[in-house]
């Protein structure tokens, strides 16, 4: 949907809405839209929540790989090689964590944006 400068310019709610002078609105077809509030409405659900744990779970041990080790490239060419290499990333990556245990490392933190330190430190 586009606002043509004529629309918005005569519009008396036009401070409230934008500074610009066009505007263009994009609305996504019914089915889609429809489809997307379903499935954030299945998210807040508890059975969700559970599977998704055990994928966050997951995407935290990549994470781990690919800072620690690089494990987004391999130095080798071939299956053998490669699949020998990602192994061997998964014991580093094992060794790593068994030393951040029986040293008592925490575990880390989520990162905090600007703006939520902006907020922490004028709450306290």
């Amino acid at each position: 949907m586009d606002f043509s400068s004529a629309g918005c310019t005569s519009c008396p709610a036009k401070n409230i809405c934008t500074t610009a002078a066009y505007r263009v609105l994009t609305l996504p077809p019914r089915e889609e839209h429809e489809l997307l509030q379903q499935r954030r409405a299945q998210q807040q659900t508890e059975e969700w929540k559970k599977r998704y744990h055990t994928r966050a779970g997951v995407e935290g041990s990549i994470s781990q790989a690919v800072r620690r080790t690089g494990a987004r490239r391999t130095r080798y060419r071939g299956l053998a090689k490669t699949s020998l290499a990602q192994v061997l990333t998964a014991a580093a990556l094992n060794l790593y964590r068994l030393d951040a245990w029986w040293t008592g490392t925490p575990l880390g933190t989520t990162r905090v944006s600007h703006y939520e330190q902006l907020v922490l430190s004028l709450a306290a």
